[in-house]
């Protein structure tokens, strides 16, 4: 018995089922794409090849430019703090360390001020974050000539607790700089020759690029001084113009008025040049000369650094 011809489902059965089809595609896709919502935003970083990056990964998490974690590490981008006077506002990426040491800084004597001095500086860098970095700084070991009513002293600089912040990029095209956020404070933990008591600071760091490839860095803030009827706030200013000769090395002119950045070199304006040597990606190497412009300002200044990124 031959079978029956199949016949085509009446149109209004054909639309309902169109409509039923397509409202339930709608429906699913507003369920998945609320599921996505909810979802953790996935952390490149986690699955980096860095096991210290890893950790980093899960004790402080970042949605901010994930990518860059799982990039090699380098000592060009951003570079060396203590090269020059004033901070960079760029911060190393998430699991970067910089090591920064500077075994020969000499200052010459400040009239009235300060006698002749020598220390070993040293910054320790850690990105916590994409944008957040906790510094460790201190200008080591110190040797101090008698002077000024003071005998000599020799002894360890106090420690200073540092963080620094990356707000956002440069814009060019508007002439905007890149910025970032600094705040220190530097802790009484030394040899009693010269400690100052705690003393704390804040600096807004700026970047432009200019013309013929020169690189502006300059840093506003504020700091502090110790003295018998309590702290007296300080106000600071850095800035450094940067040139890229080759790919491996960079000149620079920088100054500062009355503090560098970090409690490094404190008088009223000192200016002075220095260079940037990259030998690897790892590995930099740095010196700068300065002098003050005035008699409350060091005859010359002198420094010859290092760094290195793991």
């Amino acid at each position: 018995m031959p079978l029956p011809a199949l016949q085509p489902p009446p149109p209004s059965a054909t639309r309902w089922l169109k409509t039923a089809l397509l409202r339930g595609g709608c429906l699913l896709s507003c369920c998945l794409g609320g599921l996505a919502a909810g979802a953790d935003p996935v952390d490149t970083g986690r699955d980096a090849p860095f096991p210290w990056t890893q950790f980093l990964a899960e004790a402080f998490p970042e949605g901010l430019d994930p990518e860059r974690s799982r990039q090699p590490h380098t000592i060009r981008d951003p570079g060396p703090d203590t090269a020059n006077y004033p901070n960079s506002p760029e911060t190393l990426p998430r699991g970067g360390i910089y090591l920064e040491t500077s075994p020969v800084f000499f200052t010459g004597a400040i009239n009235s001020v300060q006698p002749r001095s020598y220390n070993a500086e040293y910054l320790l860098r850690l990105g916590l974050t994409d944008r957040v970095e906790f510094r460790l700084y201190s200008s080591g070991l110190t040797w101090q000539a008698a002077g000024n009513g003071l005998p000599q002293s020799t002894g360890l600089s106090p420690l200073t607790f540092d963080t620094k912040i990356h707000f956002w990029e440069e814009n060019r095209e508007w002439f905007l700089p890149a910025v970032g956020f600094e705040a220190f404070i530097q802790t009484p933990w030394g040899s009693p020759a010269f400690s100052s008591g705690t003393q704390p600071g804040i600096s807004m760091l700026f970047r432009n690029t200019l013309f013929w490839g020169l690189k502006a860095e300059y840093n506003v803030g504020m700091t502090s001084d110790s003295t018998q009827a309590g702290l007296v706030p300080i106000d600071v200013v850095q800035w450094a113009f940067t040139k890229s000769i080759t790919d491996d090395f960079d000149i620079f002119v920088h100054g500062f008025q009355n503090e560098s950045a970090l409690p490094r070199l404190s008088a009223q304006t000192v200016v002075g040049a220095g260079f940037i040597w990259f030998p690897s990606d790892r590995v930099s190497v740095y010196g700068n000369w300065g002098a003050g412009t005035d008699k409350s300002g060091p005859a010359t200044t002198f420094q010859l650094g290092v760094a290195g990124s793991f």
